[in-house]
């Protein structure tokens, strides 16, 4: 009979929740920066590019999970090359702890020094994803600008946006 120590279980949760959680807005800001990469190179080419033709292109890329996100953002340049590696990596952790950490570490929480590797990884996937996010999104803000766009407009259509949610 395997015993755990019901705190072990919930910091554990937590962490995976987190990991999860994290990853999601990663997500989302890179399919928001490869998408909008995408539908400007088709307004450079002179091609008019209506709300509808943006929606798709944003919906056809949040429906990508981490490793197609990536192929795509690499694919547009999105990513700098400085941030590839960093990529590969937490892609690789990614698919460990999606599909790999119940089954390589499921005895883990039964040993105190493995216990808190365990902990430890999961703890370092979040902060990796968390300034991965900031990067992309610094990089999303500049490239937003660069190309014309009032960054100040868009932060207020943002902020009435998320005004308007939290009223229903």
């Amino acid at each position: 009979m395997i015993v755990y120590f019901e705190t072990d279980i919930q910091t554990l949760y937590n962490l995976i929740g987190q990991s999860v959680w994290h990853l999601q807005h990663l997500e989302n800001v890179l399919s928001m920066v490869t998408a909008m990469k995408i539908l400007q190179k088709e307004r450079d080419r002179g091609s008019k590019v209506t709300e509808d033709i943006c929606l798709r292109a944003l919906e056809k890329q949040r429906g990508f999970t981490l490793g197609p996100l990536i192929s795509a953002a690499k694919r547009e340049q999105t990513i700098p090359s400085i941030l590839l590696e960093r990529f590969d990596h937490l892609l690789q952790e990614r698919n460990w702890l999606i599909h790999k950490c119940v089954i390589n570490e499921f005895l883990s929480l039964r040993s105190a020094t493995r216990k808190q590797v365990l902990f430890d990884r999961i703890s370092s996937f979040v902060d990796e994803t968390i300034a991965l996010k900031n990067e992309i999104n610094e990089i999303l803000e500049k490239w937003y600008e660069s190309v014309g766009y009032d960054l100040d407009y868009a932060n207020q259509i943002a902020k009435e946006t998320v005004r308007e949610a939290e009223q229903r």
